[in-house]
C-alpha cells in the first residue's frame, strides 16, 4: 500500500509549501508570501482573503477596480465615471462623486446628515432652498421635499 504525498509546490518559487497556510488561486498553491499582485506586488497573503485574475495578471481588488471596474455609471455633476471602489452619495437614481456633492446655489459641500431639498435634479442645502423656490416661482410639489442624506 502507497502513501500519496501531500505535499504541493508553490506556482510562483517552486519550492514545497511546508507551512501550515498556503494559499490556492488560478489552480495552483502560493506560499503566502509569494502570491503577489501582477501591478503593485503587494502580497496578497497580506491584504485579504479574495484576489482577482484577468488577462493572465492576478491582481489585488485595488487594482482589479482600478483597471477593470468601474459602478457603471457617471456622477450627475460632472458627468465622470464613477469608480466602484469609490464612496458615492445617493438621491433616487442619481449618484454623486462625494467632491461633487454640494448646493448648487453656494456650492458648500453637503454630508451625510444633512438636510437638502432635491428640486429638478438640482441639489439645494437648506438655507439656500427659499430663495431657489423664488427664482424658479414654483410652488413645493412631490420632489422638492426636503431629504436627509
Amino acid at each position: 500500500m502507497s502513501c500519496e504525498s501531500k505535499s504541493k509546490s508553490c506556482a510562483a518559487c517552486g519550492r514545497t509549501i511546508l507551512e501550515r497556510f498556503l494559499l490556492h488561486a488560478l489552480d495552483k498553491y502560493w506560499h503566502m508570501d509569494c502570491l503577489q499582485c501582477s501591478c503593485c506586488n503587494v502580497r496578497l497573503g497580506e491584504v485579504g482573503t479574495s484576489c482577482f485574475s484577468k488577462g493572465g495578471m492576478i491582481l489585488c481588488k485595488n487594482d482589479y477596480l482600478r483597471l477593470y471596474g468601474s459602478s457603471g455609471g457617471a456622477c450627475a455633476v460632472c458627468q465622470e465615471l464613477i469608480p466602484a471602489a469609490e464612496m458615492v452619495m445617493k438621491i433616487r437614481d442619481k449618484a454623486y462623486h462625494m467632491r461633487c456633492f454640494t448646493c448648487c446655489a453656494c456650492h458648500t459641500r453637503l454630508v451625510t446628515g444633512d438636510r437638502i431639498h432635491f428640486v429638478n435634479d438640482r441639489i439645494f442645502c437648506e438655507s439656500d432652498y427659499p430663495l431657489a423656490l423664488r427664482s424658479m416661482a414654483t410652488t413645493p410639489t412631490q420632489q422638492q421635499q426636503p431629504i436627509f442624506c
